[in-house]
């Protein structure tokens, strides 16, 4: 049972402005460039406005640690230098259009993700929206009535006395921070292809496609719980860097954690493609497609905020980097139309991926590095993939892992994403009927089927928290096109369609 009060207001008003300029120049019969420039500025998209009022920072400025002050040094500003580059070129090799070369490159900016501030805004309100009563136990006693929680009865006990909203945060709260560099995300974007057209209906295509993710956002707790390792064993875990601090101003209620949004994050994408395309001739069209890739992350998560590292303060270790969780090696799709006799017309397409990535976890924090710091599952340095090697023995762990009293490290953190789930097949087929009616009209029956194979496809959705052994590794969800709840999804629908 848990109540919050206090101003939950989230709203903020940002805006963007972008100016751009593109043209196309024919530079010569073969050679055409297409060469543009934009720039973007973005008014209080990280909420600048709002974070010299928020009571994590007007605190950390109030405690003046060396521990604290580089974040507090100035106030983090919107971007004004978001300029974007962008070039591309087409170049016909022989000047009849069979063999054409295409390549281009740009710079792109994202927004902020409005997640990302969201919290440390709230903070800035007049009365702050927090937690005041937070009762798990059937012994606590719920506050006002002269019940135990497991007493009380909702519509038959008196409500919980709950105190006024209040202008400061609670002890133990978590406080919120943007980092005072905190930069829009950006990508570095290069691709190039070759297209040969094998007749007037057909082409064969390869492109190779570079993206480097740049300034992406990463949640760093700047108060991770770290061991004192001159105590004995059992005794070693943890104290947060800040306690001194705290302890020399009791006045000023100790944080829980101070999680700091940086954009430091990284990532990059690396494809090759190749494709067929017919068009529809004698009576059939085809295309093919083959996309060879790697796409790697520092433990990205598939998220666009909240991605923490397993050490806050080594978010660049060798453990972080991995494949993300769209990492895909081979892709294939192959779709056609058929048209048949009697107006009927046949549709065909196929889709394979291969297996996907997904990360490991723990019911509990294996390192006791407290909140705001990702789950980190500890491994022996000589045997790296044997990832039960502590499940329920995170003493264990922490021993191994930090080193005791001279005692070397033995153990490191398994890498990021280091396990891949399940390869991805479906077939799926539509068969159509058209009738005409006088010139323009046209009625079109319509029959899909979807999996028709009726394969389960887990995808990555598979057990990964080593604290439960009886389902790691093992299936815990699908993916099917209808959001069905069993593991094997062949369906189907039947439409009409009516054009004139």
């Amino acid at each position: 049972m848990a109540i919050a009060n206090g101003d939950p207001r989230f709203i903020v008003a940002t805006k963007q402005l972008g100016l751009y300029f593109q043209d196309d120049w024919k530079v010569s019969r073969k050679l055409t460039l297409n060469l543009g420039i934009r720039w973007d500025k973005d008014f209080n998209m990280i909420g600048g406005s709002d974070i010299r009022e928020s009571r994590t920072y007007q605190e950390l400025v109030a405690l003046n640690s060396p521990i604290s002050n580089p974040y507090v040094r100035k106030v983090a500003s919107d971007d004004n230098k978001n300029i974007s580059p962008r070039i591309g070129f087409a170049y016909d090799l022989t000047g009849a259009g069979r063999h054409v070369v295409r390549g281009g490159f740009g710079l792109y900016f994202g927004n902020v993700f409005q997640n990302i501030p969201l919290f440390m805004e709230q903070m800035a309100n007049p009365t702050v929206f927090q937690t005041v009563l937070s009762l798990s136990s059937p012994s606590d006693p719920v506050p006002g009535t002269g019940q135990t929680l497991g007493q009380w009865q909702y519509g038959v006990s008196p409500l919980p006395t709950i105190p006024p909203p209040s202008t400061s945060l609670a002890s133990r709260s978590v406080g919120r921070l943007i980092d005072p560099d905190y930069r829009n995300p950006m990508t570095e974007e290069f691709n190039v292809g070759y297209s040969w057209a094998l007749n007037q209906n057909s082409v064969v295509e390869a492109e190779y496609t570079h993206v480097l993710g740049l300034h992406e956002n990463k949640t760093i707790n700047i108060d991770q719980r770290v061991p004192d390792l001159t105590q004995p064993i059992g005794s070693q875990c943890c104290y947060r860097p800040l306690d001194p601090a705290f302890a020399a101003n009791p006045s000023l209620p100790a944080f829980a954690s101070v999680r700091d949004e940086q954009s430091i994050g990284r990532s990059h994408y690396d494809g090759v493609n190749f494709g067929y395309r017919q068009r529809l001739t004698h009576h059939f069209s085809l295309n093919a497609n083959y996309t060879l890739s790697w796409a790697n992350s520092y433990g990205a998560g598939g998220s666009s905020f909240r991605n923490y590292p397993k050490l806050a303060i080594a978010p660049f270790a060798p453990w972080e980097w991995g494949p993300s969780p769209n990492d895909e090696r081979h892709h294939v799709t192959i779709s056609g139309i058929w048209e048949l006799p009697w107006g009927l017309q046949l549709a065909p397409i196929m889709q394979f991926g291969s297996a996907r990535p997904y990360d490991l976890t723990n019911s509990s924090n294996t390192l006791n590095t407290g909140g705001g710091t990702g789950v980190g599952v500890v491994v022996p340095t000589d045997d790296p993939t044997n990832y039960l090697a502590f499940s329920g023995d995170n003493t264990g762990a922490q021993n191994c892992f930090y080193g005791i009293n001279g005692v070397a490290q033995a153990c490191t953190i398994a890498k990021f994403d280091p396990l891949r789930g399940d390869p991805f097949f479906e077939l799926d087929m539509r068969l159509a009927k058209n009738i005409k009616i006088g010139e323009r009209m046209n009625i079109q029956l319509i029959g899909q089927a979807f999996n028709l194979t009726n394969r389960a496809n887990y995808g990555a959705n598979y057990g990964n928290n080593i604290g439960a052994t009886d389902t790691f590794a093992h299936p815990a969800g699908f993916i099917n096109p209808g959001n069905t709840t069993t593991p094997r999804a062949l369906w189907g629908e039947f439409g009409v369609r009516f054009t004139f």
